[in-house]
């Protein structure tokens, strides 16, 4: 696995910034999906900007979601659940 990061990482992290530097143009970011031409919540920032910050988002959501699951399987090895519960032996009569 450690093998595959440093494969992976170096050209990944060298494609990052040779975008940054080939995307600098500014662009406007718009969240107002209806008025193109003049937008009610607009930010000019340089393309690059857009593009890490979402790949940025990605790998954040990404590993909440690995963190996530390891720690839903790793609560199931164990024989509890994933919320914390805990089961209590059945009362006897």
């Amino acid at each position: 696995m450690k093998l595959l990061r440093w494969i992976v990482l170096p050209p990944a992290v060298i494609l990052a910034m040779a975008l940054a530097v080939a995307n600098r143009a500014p662009v406007t970011f718009s969240l107002d999906p209806f008025d193109t031409a003049s937008p009610a919540l607009g930010f000019d920032v340089p393309l690059f900007f857009v593009i890490l910050v979402s790949v940025l988002a990605g790998i954040l959501f990404g590993g909440m979601g690995a963190w996530a699951q390891a720690r839903r399987k790793a609560a199931k090895s164990r024989g509890t659940a994933a919320t914390g519960e805990t089961t209590l032996p059945a009362l006897r009569d």
